[in-house]
């Protein structure tokens, strides 16, 4: 069946799909090795015009008298379509941007600008006459013949694989609820009132939410609030984010669906930039929600901008965070930045630089920890980027697992206070999942203290439980490392010029005007 033609219909759920990226990663392994994946549980019935997601790719599906609805198997079915017909060249960021490495033989995900010229895209392999065009074009093609085959044998394996399907017509309400019940209670198992959702629609799909589920599905980047979306929509629309839509003549309804599927995009962009470029990693890692409305509206202006541009953009965050200018992110203030980035792009970024301080001071590691205050998830922000290692196993933590870290819990439980007395400070907090990883600390090995900004002495003063003797071992240590990570990210002593191509130009643009 063609996924493109609108046949198979996957509807808008109320709740984002469980898969993470592992998930996604096992999943095709399996098929690669042809294991079985289990069975797919689709419904016949005519279906409506509607655009359909799975994953990044968007079908515009017309009226269909014989749409397959999948009951049971959607996490498989996404997961196929968003990775095989993945709309990007070079896929990237997404659960879905999945790759195969053709030397080490396994499933990866890809979140570099420039993966490996080892590693092959799988919406390539899904076609033979494209794995064809990028095996006659790959440099390494005539030195690796090994390897050639492996991507010929790894899209024969992938395109013949075959999935069990049943088709249910004609069965009663009450039969398909206990279908669905049976069906799914193994694996990452829907609910089974969001099943009978997924067919019969409820009350029908509720855009803003299912779009914060899908960018919460595809980024891993946390769930945005609805509200937080649609000031990010009105930012995208160029709106005053003072009046609401009601208040606007013409057809609410239309101008709503449209702007939801911009906004989507927008924001995916615009939470890859932070998480590549900024190093924030996760919402709850965000100091100040301001930059995020903006950045929406940025993205929809300028989709691609330039390597230069990102980086001014990255000085905007954290300068505006450091010194607390982003604090402000009332009605009045938004539309008045909203309305510095235009179709301009490097002057819109320059307008923006124009409205943050350049020389700013880090936070200090004697920062009372206070639940989610700014300060706080500066500090966390800059000791994940130690890359702090597991106290057990010694490997460092990767960024699925802090993702989900954040997703099950507040930063006070992820970062543990070592002591145990009022006030508890940015020094003695750890990385530290489990409570009882606190006693175990101290025995760690070097490279496992020095990813906490430990030294052995802070270790030992943690073993004799003087907390103040540790504080200030530690102290020491996180100070040296927060002014070199905000330094290196705000940039002040750096000049803001903009690219010398786009100088020349304003140059000759202001030579031919005289």
């Amino acid at each position: 069946m063609d996924i493109r033609d609108g046949k198979l219909r996957i509807p808008e759920f109320q709740r984002p799909l469980r898969w993470r990226s592992a998930h996604v990663l096992d999943f095709f392994d399996s098929v690669y090795r042809g294991f079985p994946v289990g069975e797919l549980l689709l419904s016949k019935r005519s279906a409506e015009p509607r655009l359909l997601h799975f994953g990044p790719l968007r079908v515009d599906a017309p009226a269909v008298p014989d749409a397959l609805f999948v009951v049971d198997g959607q996490q498989r079915i996404n997961a196929l379509a968003g990775a095989l017909l993945h709309p990007d060249t070079r896929p990237r960021g997404d659960i879905h941007a999945v790759w195969f490495d053709l030397q080490a033989e396994r499933f990866v995900r890809s979140r570099s600008a420039e993966p490996p010229p080892h590693w092959i895209p799988l919406n390539v392999i899904s076609d033979s006459f494209l794995l064809l065009g990028w095996l006659h074009e790959w440099p390494f093609g005539k030195q690796r013949p090994d390897l050639v085959q492996r991507a010929i044998a790894l899209g024969k394996a992938i395109r013949e694989y075959q999935i069990p399907a049943y088709v249910v017509e004609e069965a009663s309400k009450e039969a398909l609820r206990l279908i669905f019940k049976r069906a799914n209670t193994s694996g990452v198992p829907m609910k089974e009132s969001e099943v009978f959702e997924a067919l019969f629609d409820g009350a029908g799909p509720r855009p803003i939410e299912s779009a914060c589920a899908r960018l919460q599905e595809q980024t891993g980047f946390g769930v945005m609030e609805r509200d937080w979306f649609l000031r990010c929509l009105k930012a995208v629309e160029g709106r005053d984010p003072r009046h609401t839509f009601t208040e606007r003549e013409g057809d609410a309804t239309e101008v709503r669906a449209s702007a939801v599927e911009e906004t989507e995009t927008s924001l995916r962009r615009a939470i890859a930039f932070l998480a590549d470029d900024a190093g924030i990693l996760h919402l709850q890692l965000l100091p100040y929600r301001l930059p995020l409305i903006l950045l929406a509206r940025f993205f929809h202006l300028h989709p691609s901008p330039h390597p230069r541009t990102r980086t001014l953009l990255v000085r905007w965050i954290w300068r505006g965070a450091l010194a607390g200018v982003h604090t402000d992110s009332s009605h009045a203030t938004v539309n008045n930045l909203q309305s510095k980035i235009d179709r301009d792009e490097f002057a819109s970024v320059e307008r923006l630089l124009f409205t943050v301080p350049k020389d700013v001071e880090p936070p200090a590691a004697s920062t009372v920890w206070s639940g989610h205050s700014a300060a706080t998830r500066l500090c966390a922000v800059a000791m994940l980027h130690m890359d702090p290692r597991n106290v057990d196993t010694g490997e460092a933590y990767t960024l699925q697992e802090v993702q989900r870290l954040l997703d099950r819990r507040d930063l006070a439980k992820i970062f543990r206070d070592v002591g145990r007395d009022a006030p508890s400070t940015v020094a003695r907090r750890v990385l530290l999942p489990g409570s009882k990883q606190i006693a175990r600390l101290p025995h760690a090995p070097e490279e496992v203290l020095r990813s906490h900004g430990l030294d052995r002495s802070a270790a030992d003063a943690l073993l004799r439980g003087d907390i103040s003797e540790f504080v200030e071992h530690r102290q020491r240590e996180l100070d040296r490392w927060f002014q070199r990570f905000f330094s290196e990210r705000s940039a002040p002593g750096e000049a803001d010029r903009l690219p010398i191509a786009e100088l020349v130009r304003r140059v000759e643009a202001q030579a031919a005007t005289t």
